[in-house]
């Protein structure tokens, strides 16, 4: 029996018109700075996101990770499924699945609208971090280095290790999600958030750790997760970056310099461990090859010894799915305004050599 009222094609044409249109017009508008730092990120976006990240937020388990599971079975049964209809030439209800898919495709690409992509065009969070501007030299960045390099080793001194050279971290990780969301709260202006989110740690960690990922914020939930099968220094800093994305920063760099700023200032040895190893190795990694292999020379063994046990961690999951997902994260973001890509993970060096004219006064 025919229905009453079909559906006709060109309807299905207006409706996936007037969806492009609703997700040009959206990420037109979030890509005009002022919108995007004042309209959005500071009124739409962190409503929206406080409204998504309070019902997350309930659940103890990752959102994101049911629904990473969930797209990939339905995947799988799509391309079932389009080549049973095909097979059968029933091509009136492949046309509808491709009009559904095309639909939630736009439907999501509205919802990243809204939700992150105004974030990419916010103010530099070096300003609401207080960082002053600094013009970088040598032998600025050789102090800058050396001065994180001596902290470093004065603080490796006082951290408890385990049989493998690993710091042990003394808290759980619901208190270290504490102790960050209070760090946040600390900052006045209205840059940041200002409510607490909840980080998830994410049950297939090892899955993440095969695709080379160590955390990521998924903005439809408003969802903070963490890898938790990382080197133990690492995770505090770590989930530092990823609440900086849902605090309000999207580019990877500037979630990095929030990330790191928050470590180095805690008064917490292991946040601050965390944050003056990922620093130290930063800095170094931006001098040049005598420089380097000088104060690499004066790092503590232990230290030394502890890097080498996270590149081990990370080589077991080298591979093709690790190659692919750096390449596809590198598209995504170039294809939102960073052109750096991946490459941004490492252009925090200004940022680290500004806290050290900061704090220790240098010139």
């Amino acid at each position: 029996m025919k229905p009453l009222y079909p559906v006709r094609r060109p309807a299905r044409l207006r409706v996936l018109c007037i969806l492009a249109l609703a997700a040009a017009l959206l990420l037109l508008l979030a890509d005009i700075p002022v919108l995007a730092e004042y309209f959005f990120a500071r009124g739409v976006t962190r409503l929206l996101s406080w409204f998504l990240s309070g019902i997350s937020g309930i659940l103890p388990f990752s959102l994101y990770e049911v629904t990473a599971l969930c797209l990939i079975a339905c995947a799988v049964l799509l391309v079932i499924g389009f080549i049973v209809l095909l097979h059968d030439r029933n091509f009136a209800r492949v046309r509808l699945w491709l009009y559904r898919l095309a639909a939630a495709g736009l439907s999501v690409l509205i919802a990243f609208g809204a939700l992150y992509a105004p974030l990419y065009e916010r103010l530099p969070a070096a300003g609401a971090l207080g960082l002053p501007e600094v013009t970088v030299t040598d032998e600025l960045a050789y102090a800058a280095a050396e001065y994180y390099v001596e902290e470093l080793n004065a603080l490796s001194d006082r951290m408890e290790r385990d049989g493998a050279g690993n710091v042990v971290c003394p808290y759980t990780f619901g208190e270290i999600a504490g102790l960050l969301n209070a760090a946040f709260a600390e900052y006045e202006g209205g840059y940041f958030a200002p409510y607490s989110v909840r980080p998830k740690a994410v049950a297939l960690s090892v899955g993440m750790s095969a695709i080379g990922i160590t955390g990521i914020y998924f903005p439809f939930y408003a969802e903070a997760n963490l890898n938790t099968n990382i080197p133990s220094y690492e995770l505090g800093v770590t989930m530092a970056h990823e609440l900086a994305h849902a605090h309000g920063v999207a580019q990877e760099g500037e979630a990095n310099v929030v990330a790191y700023v928050l470590c180095l200032r805690s008064g917490d040895d292991y946040l601050r461990y965390g944050g003056l190893m990922r620093a130290v190795a930063s800095l170094l990694n931006s001098l040049p090859e005598e420089p380097f292999e000088e104060l690499y020379a004066r790092l503590r063994p232990q230290i030394v010894q502890e890097w080498r046990n996270a590149d081990e961690l990370y080589s077991r999951y080298d591979g093709w799915l690790d190659t692919l997902s750096a390449f596809l994260n590198d598209l995504f973001l170039k294809a939102n305004g960073v052109p750096g890509g991946t490459r941004s993970y490492s252009q925090t060096a200004e940022s680290l050599i500004a806290l050290y004219v900061q704090v220790a006064g240098g010139n």
